[in-house]
C-alpha cells in the first residue's frame, strides 16, 4: 500500500512540475509570454444595427424532380389494436389476483 501511495505521489509531483516550470527548462532564450497585472474585459465594437433583409435563396439542390418510391408511412402498415382503458385495468386487476405472492411477513417488534 504505501508503494502505491508513494508512486502516485510521484507521479502527480512530475505532472505539476510539468505544468509549472515547463516554459522555463525547455526554451530558455525564448522568454514566455507575460500575464497582465490587471483584467480587462473584451472589446467587442460590433453590434447589432437596423439594415433591410438579403435577399431569397433557395435552400433546395438546383433543379431536378424528387420523387421516392416502395415507401410508405408506418401508420398504414403497421395495426395495432386499440384497447380501452377499462380493459386494460381489468386484465391488470385479473393478473394480480393470480400473481405469487411474498413468503416472508415481517412483523414490527416493540413499538
Amino acid at each position: 500500500m504505501k508503494t502505491v501511495l508513494l508512486m502516485s505521489l510521484l507521479l502527480l509531483s512530475v505532472g505539476a512540475f510539468g505544468q509549472c516550470c515547463q516554459s522555463t527548462t525547455i526554451a530558455p532564450a525564448v522568454a514566455p509570454p507575460q500575464m497582465g497585472t490587471t483584467w480587462s474585459p473584451p472589446d467587442h465594437s460590433m453590434h447589432a444595427s437596423r439594415h433591410g433583409l438579403a435577399f431569397e435563396q433557395d435552400l433546395k439542390e438546383p433543379g431536378g424532380v424528387t420523387m421516392a418510391q416502395g415507401e410508405r408511412p408506418v401508420w398504414e402498415v403497421y395495426n395495432v389494436e386499440q384497447i380501452s382503458l377499462g380493459d386494460a385495468a381489468r386484465d391488470y386487476r385479473k393478473q394480480h389476483l393470480t400473481a405469487r405472492k411474498a413468503q416472508i411477513v415481517w412483523e414490527q417488534v416493540g413499538n
